[in-house]
Protein backbone atom coordinates (compact mmCIF):
# COMPACT_ATOMS: atom_id res chain seq x y z
CA UNK A 1 0.00 0.00 0.00
CA UNK A 2 1.05 3.60 -0.81
CA UNK A 3 2.23 5.36 2.06
CA UNK A 4 -0.91 7.68 1.57
CA UNK A 5 0.68 11.14 2.89
CA UNK A 6 3.11 11.64 0.10
CA UNK A 7 0.55 9.81 -2.60
CA UNK A 8 -0.92 11.46 -5.64
CA UNK A 9 -4.22 11.70 -6.88
CA UNK A 10 -4.95 8.52 -8.39
CA UNK A 11 -3.97 6.19 -4.94
CA UNK A 12 -5.65 9.28 -2.77
CA UNK A 13 -9.14 9.09 -4.85
CA UNK A 14 -8.83 5.27 -4.60
CA UNK A 15 -8.92 5.36 -0.56
CA UNK A 16 -11.01 8.29 -0.52
CA UNK A 17 -13.73 5.81 -2.27
CA UNK A 18 -12.52 3.07 -0.15
CA UNK A 19 -12.97 4.62 3.18
CA UNK A 20 -16.28 5.82 2.29
CA UNK A 21 -17.71 2.39 1.18
CA UNK A 22 -16.52 0.89 4.40
CA UNK A 23 -18.31 3.68 6.16
CA UNK A 24 -21.66 3.10 4.30
CA UNK A 25 -21.07 -0.73 5.17
CA UNK A 26 -20.62 0.08 8.48
CA UNK A 27 -23.97 1.54 8.93
CA UNK A 28 -25.64 -0.50 5.80
CA UNK A 29 -24.91 -3.50 8.39
CA UNK A 30 -26.76 -1.29 11.14
CA UNK A 31 -29.83 -0.11 9.67
CA UNK A 32 -30.74 -4.07 8.05
CA UNK A 33 -30.93 -5.26 11.30
CA UNK A 34 -34.55 -6.81 12.36
CA UNK A 35 -36.17 -4.55 15.27
CA UNK A 36 -37.01 -7.89 17.32
CA UNK A 37 -32.94 -8.43 17.17
CA UNK A 38 -31.80 -5.05 19.71
CA UNK A 39 -32.91 -1.51 19.56
CA UNK A 40 -32.83 0.62 16.75
CA UNK A 41 -28.79 1.07 15.95
CA UNK A 42 -29.22 4.48 14.60
CA UNK A 43 -30.63 5.98 17.68
CA UNK A 44 -28.40 4.76 20.96
CA UNK A 45 -28.33 5.82 24.71
CA UNK A 46 -26.58 9.75 25.14
CA UNK A 47 -22.92 8.93 26.28
CA UNK A 48 -20.53 11.30 26.56
CA UNK A 49 -18.11 8.62 25.02
CA UNK A 50 -20.05 8.25 21.53
CA UNK A 51 -22.10 10.02 19.23
CA UNK A 52 -25.39 8.94 17.40
CA UNK A 53 -24.69 7.10 14.51
CA UNK A 54 -26.71 9.25 12.09
CA UNK A 55 -24.81 12.21 13.39
CA UNK A 56 -21.53 10.93 13.05
CA UNK A 57 -21.98 9.71 9.44
CA UNK A 58 -23.50 12.83 8.58
CA UNK A 59 -20.53 14.82 9.85
CA UNK A 60 -18.04 12.80 8.08
CA UNK A 61 -20.12 13.43 5.03
CA UNK A 62 -19.83 17.52 6.17
CA UNK A 63 -16.74 17.50 6.76
CA UNK A 64 -15.14 16.45 3.75
CA UNK A 65 -17.88 18.61 1.67
CA UNK A 66 -16.83 21.73 3.65
CA UNK A 67 -12.80 21.13 3.56
CA UNK A 68 -12.67 19.84 0.32
CA UNK A 69 -15.46 21.79 -1.14
CA UNK A 70 -17.01 24.62 0.07
CA UNK A 71 -13.63 27.01 1.64
CA UNK A 72 -13.39 29.62 -0.48
CA UNK A 73 -10.54 32.03 1.12
CA UNK A 74 -9.68 33.98 4.16
CA UNK A 75 -12.77 36.00 4.87
CA UNK A 76 -15.07 34.41 2.84
CA UNK A 77 -17.96 32.71 3.91
CA UNK A 78 -18.77 28.95 2.42
CA UNK A 79 -20.00 28.15 -0.22
CA UNK A 80 -23.50 26.39 0.55
CA UNK A 81 -24.06 23.09 1.16
CA UNK A 82 -25.15 20.17 -1.23
CA UNK A 83 -27.86 19.50 1.90
CA UNK A 84 -29.81 21.94 3.62
CA UNK A 85 -28.88 22.25 6.91
CA UNK A 86 -25.72 20.80 7.01
CA UNK A 87 -23.73 23.26 9.03
CA UNK A 88 -26.87 23.64 11.33
CA UNK A 89 -26.44 19.84 11.80
CA UNK A 90 -23.37 18.74 11.46
CA UNK A 91 -21.06 21.02 12.45
CA UNK A 92 -19.06 19.47 15.40
CA UNK A 93 -17.15 23.28 16.83
CA UNK A 94 -20.45 24.65 17.17
CA UNK A 95 -22.91 21.71 17.56
CA UNK A 96 -22.63 20.82 21.47
CA UNK A 97 -22.21 17.04 22.09
CA UNK A 98 -25.16 16.24 24.03
CA UNK A 99 -27.68 18.50 21.73
CA UNK A 100 -26.50 15.89 18.63
CA UNK A 101 -29.38 13.47 20.28
CA UNK A 102 -32.32 16.00 20.19
CA UNK A 103 -31.52 17.21 16.54
CA UNK A 104 -34.17 16.87 13.45
CA UNK A 105 -31.51 14.67 11.37
CA UNK A 106 -32.60 13.43 8.12
CA UNK A 107 -33.38 9.53 7.99
CA UNK A 108 -30.43 6.85 6.80
CA UNK A 109 -31.56 7.27 3.23
CA UNK A 110 -31.14 11.28 2.40
CA UNK A 111 -28.26 11.01 4.46
CA UNK A 112 -26.67 7.78 2.98
CA UNK A 113 -27.29 10.26 -1.01
CA UNK A 114 -25.26 12.78 1.21
CA UNK A 115 -22.65 10.67 1.96
CA UNK A 116 -22.41 9.55 -2.20
CA UNK A 117 -22.86 13.35 -3.22
CA UNK A 118 -20.26 14.92 -1.78
CA UNK A 119 -17.86 11.59 -2.61
CA UNK A 120 -18.68 12.10 -5.90
CA UNK A 121 -18.55 16.21 -5.84
CA UNK A 122 -14.57 15.60 -3.63
CA UNK A 123 -13.92 13.09 -6.36
CA UNK A 124 -14.22 15.40 -9.09
CA UNK A 125 -12.60 18.45 -7.55
CA UNK A 126 -9.67 16.04 -6.44
CA UNK A 127 -9.08 15.31 -10.79
CA UNK A 128 -9.16 19.19 -11.41
CA UNK A 129 -6.54 19.84 -8.39
CA UNK A 130 -2.57 20.11 -9.05
CA UNK A 131 0.01 17.07 -8.01
CA UNK A 132 1.50 19.19 -5.21
CA UNK A 133 0.96 18.80 -1.36
CA UNK A 134 -0.44 22.27 -0.51
CA UNK A 135 -3.65 21.34 -3.39
CA UNK A 136 -3.99 17.95 -2.00
CA UNK A 137 -3.83 19.27 1.82
CA UNK A 138 -7.56 19.16 2.60
CA UNK A 139 -8.27 15.88 0.60
CA UNK A 140 -5.68 13.76 2.55
CA UNK A 141 -7.43 15.27 5.47
CA UNK A 142 -10.73 14.96 4.80
CA UNK A 143 -9.38 10.94 4.31
CA UNK A 144 -7.87 10.44 7.89
CA UNK A 145 -10.75 12.22 9.64
CA UNK A 146 -12.98 10.03 8.15
CA UNK A 147 -10.38 6.87 9.03
CA UNK A 148 -10.31 7.88 12.60
CA UNK A 149 -14.15 8.18 12.79
CA UNK A 150 -14.72 4.60 11.37
CA UNK A 151 -12.46 3.07 13.83
CA UNK A 152 -15.02 5.11 16.38
CA UNK A 153 -18.03 3.11 14.67
CA UNK A 154 -15.87 0.43 16.00
CA UNK A 155 -14.90 1.01 19.41
CA UNK A 156 -18.94 1.99 19.54
CA UNK A 157 -20.07 -1.54 18.90
CA UNK A 158 -17.50 -2.67 21.38
CA UNK A 159 -19.57 0.14 24.03
CA UNK A 160 -23.36 -0.73 22.76
CA UNK A 161 -22.42 -4.87 23.03
CA UNK A 162 -23.10 -4.88 19.13
CA UNK A 163 -21.80 -7.46 16.69
CA UNK A 164 -18.23 -7.15 15.12
CA UNK A 165 -15.41 -9.09 14.12
CA UNK A 166 -12.01 -8.79 16.36
CA UNK A 167 -8.77 -8.52 15.34
CA UNK A 168 -6.74 -9.47 18.27
CA UNK A 169 -4.33 -11.92 17.93
CA UNK A 170 -1.61 -14.01 20.37
CA UNK A 171 1.45 -11.86 21.12
CA UNK A 172 4.93 -13.60 22.19
CA UNK A 173 6.24 -13.43 25.71
CA UNK A 174 7.40 -10.15 26.67
CA UNK A 175 11.23 -9.45 25.52
CA UNK A 176 13.06 -6.17 26.46
CA UNK A 177 14.71 -4.59 23.23
CA UNK A 178 18.03 -2.91 24.70
CA UNK A 179 18.33 0.63 22.80
CA UNK A 180 21.16 3.33 22.84
CA UNK A 181 20.27 6.29 23.31
CA UNK A 182 21.30 9.66 21.54
CA UNK A 183 19.60 12.76 19.76
CA UNK A 184 17.30 12.11 17.29
CA UNK A 185 14.38 14.97 15.53
CA UNK A 186 10.94 14.26 16.60
CA UNK A 187 8.10 15.26 14.86
CA UNK A 188 7.78 16.16 11.15
CA UNK A 189 9.74 17.87 9.22
CA UNK A 190 8.72 21.55 7.42
CA UNK A 191 10.90 20.14 4.57
CA UNK A 192 9.29 16.71 4.17
CA UNK A 193 6.75 16.02 1.90
CA UNK A 194 2.97 15.10 2.43
CA UNK A 195 0.58 15.56 4.83
CA UNK A 196 1.44 16.39 8.32
CA UNK A 197 -1.24 16.63 11.35
CA UNK A 198 -0.82 19.70 13.28
CA UNK A 199 0.13 18.54 16.15
CA UNK A 200 3.48 16.67 14.66
CA UNK A 201 4.60 20.38 13.76
CA UNK A 202 7.48 20.60 14.20
CA UNK A 203 11.00 18.29 14.13
CA UNK A 204 12.76 19.51 17.10
CA UNK A 205 15.65 17.67 18.82
CA UNK A 206 15.23 15.57 21.85
CA UNK A 207 17.98 13.88 23.91
CA UNK A 208 17.06 9.99 24.85
CA UNK A 209 19.15 8.11 26.97
CA UNK A 210 20.00 4.74 26.78
CA UNK A 211 17.11 2.82 28.02
CA UNK A 212 15.16 -0.69 27.71
CA UNK A 213 11.52 -1.00 26.01
CA UNK A 214 8.88 -3.89 25.80
CA UNK A 215 8.80 -5.54 22.12
CA UNK A 216 5.41 -5.97 22.51
CA UNK A 217 2.40 -4.85 24.81
CA UNK A 218 1.60 -6.33 28.18
CA UNK A 219 -0.68 -9.53 27.72
CA UNK A 220 -3.75 -10.60 29.56
CA UNK A 221 -1.93 -13.11 31.44
CA UNK A 222 0.81 -10.64 32.80
CA UNK A 223 -2.15 -8.20 33.79
CA UNK A 224 -4.14 -10.93 35.36
CA UNK A 225 -1.20 -11.65 37.86
CA UNK A 226 -2.05 -7.67 38.89
CA UNK A 227 -5.69 -8.35 39.34
CA UNK A 228 -5.64 -11.63 40.95
CA UNK A 229 -3.20 -10.24 43.88
CA UNK A 230 -5.95 -7.62 44.82
CA UNK A 231 -3.82 -4.61 43.56
CA UNK A 232 -7.72 -2.68 42.92
CA UNK A 233 -7.66 -2.75 46.13
CA UNK A 234 -4.00 -1.70 47.25
CA UNK A 235 -3.45 1.99 47.33
CA UNK A 236 0.12 1.93 46.81
CA UNK A 237 0.34 1.00 43.24
CA UNK A 238 -2.28 3.86 42.12
CA UNK A 239 -1.40 7.43 41.82
CA UNK A 240 -3.65 10.15 43.35
CA UNK A 241 -5.91 10.73 40.28
CA UNK A 242 -5.51 6.86 39.61
CA UNK A 243 -6.87 6.37 43.43
CA UNK A 244 -9.97 9.02 42.67
CA UNK A 245 -10.63 7.23 39.62
CA UNK A 246 -10.87 3.94 41.31
CA UNK A 247 -13.38 5.68 44.28
CA UNK A 248 -15.22 7.12 41.60
CA UNK A 249 -15.63 3.98 39.42
CA UNK A 250 -15.58 1.29 42.17
CA UNK A 251 -13.36 -0.71 39.49
CA UNK A 252 -11.53 -4.08 41.16
CA UNK A 253 -10.93 -5.10 37.06
CA UNK A 254 -10.56 -3.84 34.00
CA UNK A 255 -13.50 -2.59 31.90
CA UNK A 256 -15.08 -5.69 30.26
CA UNK A 257 -13.65 -8.34 32.34
CA UNK A 258 -15.68 -10.34 34.81
CA UNK A 259 -14.86 -14.04 36.90
CA UNK A 260 -17.60 -16.54 35.75
CA UNK A 261 -17.86 -19.98 37.90
CA UNK A 262 -14.29 -19.38 38.38
CA UNK A 263 -12.80 -18.59 35.00
CA UNK A 264 -12.00 -15.63 33.54
CA UNK A 265 -13.50 -13.83 30.70
CA UNK A 266 -14.03 -10.78 28.72
CA UNK A 267 -16.80 -9.03 26.15
CA UNK A 268 -15.77 -8.55 22.68
CA UNK A 269 -18.24 -6.69 21.06
CA UNK A 270 -21.48 -9.11 21.84
CA UNK A 271 -19.74 -11.90 23.34
CA UNK A 272 -18.09 -13.26 26.75
CA UNK A 273 -15.40 -15.26 25.95
CA UNK A 274 -12.66 -16.62 27.55
CA UNK A 275 -9.75 -14.25 28.39
CA UNK A 276 -7.21 -14.77 26.05
CA UNK A 277 -3.76 -15.09 28.41
CA UNK A 278 -1.91 -14.23 24.91
CA UNK A 279 -3.56 -11.21 23.34
CA UNK A 280 -3.01 -7.49 24.56
CA UNK A 281 -4.72 -6.41 27.44
CA UNK A 282 -7.28 -3.72 25.90
CA UNK A 283 -9.18 -1.37 27.10
CA UNK A 284 -7.56 -0.25 30.08
CA UNK A 285 -7.58 3.33 31.66
CA UNK A 286 -4.10 5.24 31.89
CA UNK A 287 -4.72 4.90 35.62
CA UNK A 288 -4.53 1.04 35.24
CA UNK A 289 -1.71 0.79 33.29
CA UNK A 290 0.75 3.27 36.03
CA UNK A 291 -0.70 1.46 38.26
CA UNK A 292 0.51 -2.26 36.61
CA UNK A 293 3.93 -0.51 36.09
CA UNK A 294 4.32 0.32 39.59
CA UNK A 295 3.22 -3.75 41.09
CA UNK A 296 5.88 -4.91 37.99
CA UNK A 297 8.64 -2.30 39.08
CA UNK A 298 8.37 -1.11 35.29
CA UNK A 299 6.87 1.99 33.96
CA UNK A 300 5.44 3.46 30.87
CA UNK A 301 7.67 5.06 27.81
CA UNK A 302 7.77 8.60 27.17
CA UNK A 303 6.14 9.55 24.03
CA UNK A 304 10.08 10.60 22.65
CA UNK A 305 11.14 7.10 23.88
CA UNK A 306 7.71 5.49 21.86
CA UNK A 307 8.83 7.02 19.07
CA UNK A 308 12.94 6.43 18.93
CA UNK A 309 11.90 2.73 19.43
CA UNK A 310 9.20 2.97 16.96
CA UNK A 311 11.59 4.65 14.75
CA UNK A 312 14.96 2.89 15.53
CA UNK A 313 14.54 -0.87 16.29
CA UNK A 314 13.69 -3.56 14.54
CA UNK A 315 11.79 -5.96 16.69
CA UNK A 316 9.43 -3.22 17.90
CA UNK A 317 5.95 -4.67 17.57
CA UNK A 318 3.79 -1.61 16.96
CA UNK A 319 0.47 -0.45 15.23
CA UNK A 320 -1.62 -3.50 14.54
CA UNK A 321 -3.30 -4.83 17.79
CA UNK A 322 -3.90 -1.98 20.61
CA UNK A 323 -2.67 1.68 20.85
CA UNK A 324 -0.49 2.21 23.93
CA UNK A 325 -0.60 4.80 26.56
CA UNK A 326 2.78 6.84 27.16
CA UNK A 327 3.75 8.73 30.19
CA UNK A 328 3.56 11.96 28.47
CA UNK A 329 0.84 14.64 28.81
CA UNK A 330 -0.43 15.57 25.48
CA UNK A 331 1.17 19.03 24.85
CA UNK A 332 2.21 20.98 21.55
CA UNK A 333 5.52 20.97 20.01
CA UNK A 334 7.91 23.52 19.47
CA UNK A 335 6.60 26.15 16.81
CA UNK A 336 3.36 24.25 17.31
CA UNK A 337 0.69 26.59 14.92
CA UNK A 338 -2.45 25.33 14.31
CA UNK A 339 -3.78 24.35 10.84
CA UNK A 340 -7.16 25.72 9.23
CA UNK A 341 -8.78 22.99 11.21
CA UNK A 342 -7.87 24.68 14.56
CA UNK A 343 -10.16 22.42 16.40
CA UNK A 344 -7.79 19.25 15.67
CA UNK A 345 -5.72 19.53 18.38
CA UNK A 346 -5.04 22.38 20.33
CA UNK A 347 -8.07 22.14 22.98
CA UNK A 348 -7.27 18.95 23.92
CA UNK A 349 -3.31 20.04 24.89
CA UNK A 350 -2.96 19.73 28.38
CA UNK A 351 -5.89 17.65 29.39
CA UNK A 352 -5.23 14.83 27.51
CA UNK A 353 -2.48 11.46 27.54
CA UNK A 354 -0.18 11.32 24.37
CA UNK A 355 -0.90 7.65 23.01
CA UNK A 356 0.77 6.06 20.28
CA UNK A 357 0.64 3.06 17.63
CA UNK A 358 -2.41 1.59 16.15
CA UNK A 359 -5.28 -0.85 16.98
CA UNK A 360 -6.55 -3.68 14.90
CA UNK A 361 -9.25 -1.52 13.81
CA UNK A 362 -7.08 1.48 12.66
CA UNK A 363 -6.68 1.86 8.80
CA UNK A 364 -3.28 0.28 8.34
CA UNK A 365 -2.62 4.04 6.05
CA UNK A 366 -3.17 5.84 9.12
CA UNK A 367 -0.32 3.94 10.99
CA UNK A 368 2.98 6.41 11.22
CA UNK A 369 5.73 6.48 13.58
CA UNK A 370 5.19 10.10 14.43
CA UNK A 371 1.12 10.09 14.41
CA UNK A 372 0.21 11.67 17.90
CA UNK A 373 -3.20 10.08 18.90
CA UNK A 374 -4.90 11.69 22.51
CA UNK A 375 -7.37 10.65 24.96
CA UNK A 376 -8.24 11.53 28.64
CA UNK A 377 -6.23 8.92 30.76
CA UNK A 378 -9.27 7.65 32.67
CA UNK A 379 -10.38 6.64 28.78
CA UNK A 380 -11.14 2.95 28.75
CA UNK A 381 -13.79 2.46 25.84
CA UNK A 382 -11.17 2.88 23.27
CA UNK A 383 -8.92 -0.36 21.59
CA UNK A 384 -5.79 1.16 23.97
CA UNK A 385 -3.33 -1.04 26.36
CA UNK A 386 0.02 -0.74 26.81
CA UNK A 387 3.57 -1.46 26.80
CA UNK A 388 6.73 -0.99 29.99
CA UNK A 389 9.99 -0.17 30.12
CA UNK A 390 12.80 -2.20 32.81
CA UNK A 391 13.28 1.20 35.82
CA UNK A 392 16.89 2.04 35.69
Amino acid sequence: MPDIRIAGKVALAEALQDARDYTVRLLDACADWPAAAMPDPLRVPCLTIINPPLWEIGHVAWFAEYWCLRQRGANQPPAPSLLADADRWYDSRTVPHDSRWQLDLPNWQTTRRYLEDTLAAALDALHKLPETDAALYFHRLALFHEDMHDEAFCYMRQTLCWPHADGLAALPPAADIELTGGEFLMGSSPTARGFVFDNEKWAHPQRIADFAIAATPVRNSDYLAFVETGAYREPQWWSADGLAWLAATGQTMPHYWRREQGHWQQRRFERWIALAPEQPVIHLTAHEAEAWCRWAGRRLPSEAEWEYAARHAAAFDWGTQVWEWTASAFAPYPGFSPDPYAEYAAPFFHTHRSVRGGSFATHSRMRNSRYRNYYEPQRDDIFVGFRSCPLR
